[in-house]
């Protein structure tokens, strides 16, 4: 594929330079998001489609539609959204809670409300951002947001996050998570009085009508697979405490498992329920559920000299909390 980028002055949209290109025949019939995402890989197809929905792409001059098909020799401009800045970070403005280390492997306990990497053009500072700056030997492995990451935790999820500190053990580690021979542990508040134990054996793909969701079940969907095992009941409640197993990794696929079979994780935005009627029976549980009570206790996996490892998160202090709430509520009810 032709490319011919070209800098021009922009309209006032905080954008710094435009994209040109020639469409040849071999992308000729192609539609405008798919050509874009094939000449600016280092963005998202979410990224590409709001920017060309706010009118920042055009074809032979006129602004197009993201399914808009294009021709050979017609001309594509785009106004890719700004890079994220780069800030300078200093050992002041993070401090990263080591769980291991060694020459090979940084091991940490991820806080919840932190994203590991860029997301949808996201501008907030995220994992990798302190990593670079505070571990500048990381491997680099990969486009620069993603350096060192070989797995990830949701941002509002908690717990042991394995990162990789050589190129050497990028590769490794990632074999290892794609042959499944990571043994991935979680604790999590479900809503509902949940079994002793169970496995939930359902194909899990992108939802059909909400894009940035996953669900449950789907045709043609990836073989998922996640056990549980009942800690807790607080039954005067309708909560439960289980112990989670993933024994694949999906895109959310605790948190669309669970949801699926009537157990939704307590404060869960996507695929929870509405908390109003817990707060009305328990207000005192309102400033303990402000996000999804799911947090990364346990994970096993062979390190890259051969050894098997173990690693453990500590409980964070808002889910300990909302342990010590729940069992005072059910005592005293």
């Amino acid at each position: 594929m032709s490319l011919f980028p070209s800098e021009a002055a922009l309209p006032e949209t905080g954008l710094s330079s435009i994209l040109s290109f020639i469409i040849d025949q071999s992308s000729s019939g192609l539609r405008v998001d798919k050509v874009l995402a094939l000449l600016c890989p280092d963005l998202s197809r979410s990224v590409i489609k709001r920017a060309i929905g706010e009118g920042l792409a055009s074809l032979d001059g006129e602004q197009v539609k993201a399914s808009k098909m294009v021709l050979a020799g017609q001309k594509l401009d785009f106004y890719p959204p700004p890079p994220r800045e780069n800030q300078t970070l200093s050992s002041n403005d993070f401090r990263l809670d080591v769980i291991y280390e060694d020459e090979e492997l940084l091991v940490i306990n991820k806080p919840s409300s932190l994203a590991v990497h860029p997301n949808d053009g996201q501008h907030r500072l995220t994992l990798v951002d302190y990593l670079i700056a505070l571990r500048p030997e990381l491997s680099q492995v990969g486009p620069p947001a993603r350096h060192a990451i070989v797995h990830r935790l949701d941002k509002d999820t908690s717990g042991v996050l394995v990162t990789a500190k050589t190129n050497r053990s990028h590769a490794l580690l990632q074999a290892s998570f794609a042959a499944r021979k990571v043994d991935k542990y979680y604790l999590a508040f479900v809503h509902g009085l949940a079994p002793v134990s169970g496995l939930i054996n359902s194909p899990i793909g992108r939802h059909p009508v909400h894009r940035y969701k996953m669900k449950a079940g789907l045709s043609g969907g990836r073989e998922s697979q996640t056990a549980f095992r009942l800690l807790k009941q607080f039954s005067s409640i309708g909560v439960s405490l289980i112990h989670i197993k993933l024994l694949t990794g999906r895109t959310h696929q605790a948190r669309v498992h669970l949801a699926s079979i009537g157990f939704p994780i307590l404060a869960d935005g996507l695929y929870g329920r509405n908390r109003h009627a817990l707060f009305e029976a328990h207000p005192e549980l309102k400033p303990l559920l402000r996000r999804q009570c799911l947090h990364a206790r346990r994970l096993a996996i062979d390190h890259p000299n051969g050894e098997r490892m173990t690693f453990r998160a500590p409980w964070p202090d808002d889910l300990l909390d909302l342990f010590k709430t729940l069992l005072e509520i059910q005592t005293n009810n």
